[in-house]
């Protein structure tokens, strides 16, 4: 049932005030169910509408600077829109700063939400959660007014525990730990989106299937990471596609908060891969990336680094299967950061690589095509003992990923 801006002005006033009345006529108004506008108190306006919106419905927002004290939920309709009414998303601003109850900007759990045109800023956690399947991200930006710093909500975009999820045309800029977040999902796009200034730019963890694209990556401490961690829901990180993205310059010093896994990547990571298996980095241009271009390591390596000790007998702790090839590399691993100064190096090679190999394998299958880019075995399980930067053994194919460009 569409509900009439007149009726809907009863229950979130003065909100819906500029559109009680001739709304019949305005075509943009028509797009949609609910309208609200800013108000004395933008919290109640904007949950109200959650709470009565029916499966299906468009919420639209008239351009103007919103203002939350409380955290935002949706968990009761299914296919909901929260769209800007603006010209731009920056027109329609939905400002956290002055929260002081919940952890999180918005919440969802209900199926099928789609939140676009619309600026979110000064979550105090992370931006936008979503935990559901059908979750879309469309020319979204969101920001923190203190810059990048570690007080600042660790998410932007928080997809987790989902399935089929687009991520698309979104800028973040300052997350304190990953501005991109896709966790414990199955089927993600990620693609056209602009993030900087963050600690890690865009993050894959622990994610089955997932084609990230066209999305330039670049300010951030660490560019593009795949990781799997242990004790989450979903024990792999497989069959990710990192293809035609412009990773670049990502040699912001690291604000991350002190033990988390993040605090502990190397400033000037250009792309981190983390365990997993069947991950794949194809025709991008990395450059300038001061710790090197492509990183890739067992979780073997991260617990020397860090002192910890893998607790989680589910989780496989080596990385399998990565093939690296057609990208473009230049002027990365030029001033090694953080704990790859470990290796020793001066200078490091584009494609770093820890050598760890699981008990009775001869290879993990790490491939960087028939022609490979300059190349480093740096020989953890040997002390950083005997480094060597012989392609022989890599130079070599796997059959590549096809593009998910949609669900269907």
């Amino acid at each position: 049932m569409r509900i009439s801006l007149p009726i809907v002005s009863l229950l979130v006033a003065p909100a819906v005030s500029a559109f009680a009345s001739g709304c019949d006529s305005d075509p943009k108004a028509s797009e949609y169910d609910i309208v609200l506008a800013p108000s004395d108190n933008d919290h109640e306006a904007l949950q109200t509408a959650f709470i009565e919106a029916e499966s299906g419905a468009v919420i639209g927002l008239m351009p103007g600077h919103y203002h939350f004290a409380r955290e935002l939920n949706l968990s009761n309709a299914t296919n909901v829109t929260l769209r800007g009414m603006g010209a731009t998303r920056e027109e329609v601003i939905l400002d956290f700063a002055t929260q002081v109850e919940g952890d999180d900007g918005i919440t969802v759990t209900a199926p099928g939400f789609t939140i676009e045109n619309v600026w979110v800023k000064n979550s105090p956690g992370n931006g936008v959660v979503a935990h559901a399947e059908d979750s879309t991200f469309r020319n979204l930006k969101v920001s923190w007014d203190a810059g990048s710093v570690t007080t600042n909500g660790f998410y932007a975009v928080y997809p987790t525990d989902c399935k089929r999820t687009l991520i698309e045309g979104v800028e973040v800029i300052g997350a304190s730990d990953a501005g991109i977040y896709v966790g414990s999902c199955e089927y993600a796009i990620v693609r056209n989106n602009k993030v900087h200034g963050n600690v890690a730019g865009l993050e894959i963890e622990n994610t089955v299937h997932a084609d990230v694209y066209g999305n330039e990556v670049y300010d951030n401490s660490a560019g593009i990471l795949a990781l799997l961690l242990p004790n989450l829901k979903i024990k792999d990180n497989a069959h990710v596609l990192f293809r035609d993205n412009i990773v670049r310059d990502n040699n912001r010093p690291n604000f991350a908060k002190a033990g988390t896994v993040v605090s502990s990547v190397p400033t000037g990571t250009g792309m981190l891969v983390l365990c997993g298996h069947d991950i794949e980095v194809r025709n991008n241009e990395v450059t300038g990336n001061k710790s090197g271009g492509v990183l890739i390591v067992s979780y073997r390596t991260l617990e020397l680094l860090t002192s910890t000790t893998l607790n989680d007998p589910g989780m496989d702790p080596y990385v399998r299967r990565v093939y690296v090839h057609g990208n473009t590399f230049s002027e990365n691993g030029k001033d090694p950061q953080g704990g790859i100064k470990v290796l020793g190096q001066a200078t490091l090679e584009n494609v770093l690589w820890d050598g760890i190999l699981k008990d009775g394998e001869t290879t993990a299958e790490i491939c960087l095509g028939d022609t490979p880019p300059t190349f480093r075995n740096f020989k953890t399980a040997d002390a950083f003992s005997g480094q060597t930067t012989d392609t022989t053994g890599h130079t070599c194919t796997l059959p590549e990923m096809a593009k998910m460009e949609s669900f269907e």
